[in-house]
């Protein structure tokens, strides 16, 4: 329950969409430091065991699942074959298929001053039950308490199906920048008829949550564009308005500002879609999640058009692929213009790719002219798109804006980016071993 001038360019991103999966190399590995991660070329590990410590409770957490690993925002979650993996707004969720009757949504957040388990539940709970009301369905809580730690039996309906579901936060430690704790709160449902069976499958998946080392974004402005980078990742394509961002052959993300031609038919943000991918040879197979906001219109009288799309597909030359675009249009005077950010990879890297290629696209400033002190909160504008939509509380943008006194490189870095045991103390490090000033209030 998800949900500079124009010139006419011949949408720069099939550049990198049409042969940047002309090889089959494996993904370039990001490269090894205190503050990054292998690569994604093998995406999942062994079921593990972890001990956890918390404030009101100490348990063992067993996680039974393989685990599936983003190596760039910093975290690992249980997976079962087949099921989906999707990160947004810190939110992450994990579904058996697109109907999303039955998944699991994890959101963690810094333990900070004031944010308390409860606090924390009910605005995670409160944040599912619109998401849910929004995509036409309902959902009824009914709380209880488990050793002094909120949880939560659910009811669901949506399309005449009716799920049950549960819902629990936990604290685990993770030391940051901002504080040593870390609040999970997990929600997970199912079709009434499948629940019981499934419910210590659906708890197993939130169990096997948990943190590890991330990877620094360098943060890179040129003439053109501004936009955030990891190790590993290189511009394989960039002009006047079109950017494209590779991590090998196996996973890109694109920015490309176009003016469609007279007499072309596109009319609306969804007709300019379907121009521009028959324009790059995608074909969709499955829309696995839509959300078409409704057309707005400006004071000059022209109208904009938004959409955000997740799919699963295949290029021209029929490999699979799993993408993300987000697109917004503007008609006028029988012309239309627009920007899409697209993202994609190989079907198998999906999982744990995903996240990094959100980051990505959400980062690409086109001619951005502001001081980089302004870059977080530029940076939120696809955070603010979906919120719009899927009316998301208030997240941490779960990253801080780091900067190198001796290089004067500055990078994004996630907060469990963090090192305890770095060179010079506790912080940020970039590949080279440098400490790094934290820039963010």
């Amino acid at each position: 329950m998800r949900k500079r001038a124009p010139v006419l360019v011949a949408l720069g991103m099939a550049i990198l969409v049409l042969t940047a999966f002309g090889c089959s190399s494996p993904a370039a590995q990001v490269g090894s430091s205190s503050t990054s991660s292998p690569g994604v070329s093998s995406v999942t590990t062994s079921p593990s065991t972890t001990s956890t410590t918390s404030t009101t409770a100490t348990h063992a957490r067993t996680c039974s699942l393989a685990l599936t690993r983003d190596p760039y925002d910093g975290f690992h979650i249980g997976v079962p074959g087949g099921w989906d993996v999707f990160t947004l707004d810190d939110e992450i969720v994990v579904s058996r298929d697109p109907t999303d009757t039955e998944e699991v949504v994890v959101r963690p957040a810094l333990m900070t001053l004031g944010l308390t388990p409860a606090a924390f539940f009910t605005a995670s709970l409160s944040a599912v039950k619109r998401q849910v009301t929004s995509s036409g369905g309902s959902m009824t809580v009914t709380t209880t308490a488990s050793l002094g730690v909120p949880t939560a039996s659910l009811t669901l309906r949506a399309s005449q199906v009716l799920m049950d579901g549960q819902a629990q936060v936990e604290i685990l430690p993770d030391q940051t920048a901002h504080g040593s704790s870390l609040l999970v709160f997990m929600a997970s449902w199912a079709p009434v008829a499948r629940f019981a069976a499934d419910r210590t499958l659906l708890a197993d998946i939130g169990t096997c949550y948990g943190t590890q080392p991330a990877t620094l974004y360098r943060v890179i402005k040129d003439q053109v564009f501004t936009y955030a980078i990891p190790p590993g990742w290189s511009v394989t394509s960039e002009g006047q308005d079109t950017i494209d961002i590779a991590d090998g052959s196996d996973a890109s993300a694109s920015y490309t500002l176009t003016l469609v031609p007279p007499g072309s038919g596109v009319d609306s943000a969804q007709t300019l879609l379907n121009w521009a991918f028959r324009k790059l040879g995608i074909q969709i197979s499955q829309v696995l999640t839509s959300v078409h906001l409704p057309d707005q219109t400006t004071s000059t009288g022209a109208i904009e058009g938004q959409l955000y799309d997740e799919f699963t597909g295949k290029l021209s030359d029929g490999r699979a692929i799993h993408g993300l675009v987000q697109l917004v249009s503007v008609t006028g005077a029988g012309i239309t213009s627009g920007v899409i950010r697209l993202g994609v990879s190989t079907a198998a890297l999906w999982n744990s790719v995903n996240g990094a290629l959100v980051h990505i696209m959400s980062s690409i400033q086109h001619d951005f002219a502001q001081d980089l002190q302004q870059w977080e909160s530029l940076s939120q504008q696809w955070q603010a798109f979906d919120q719009q939509v899927q009316g998301f509380d208030d997240a941490l943008s779960g990253v801080d804006l780091v900067h190198d006194p001796t290089t004067g490189a500055t990078f994004e870095a996630p907060y469990d980016a963090y090192s305890e045991t770095g060179r010079d103390g506790p912080g940020y490090y970039d590949p080279a071993g440098n400490k790094l000033e934290i820039q963010t209030p």
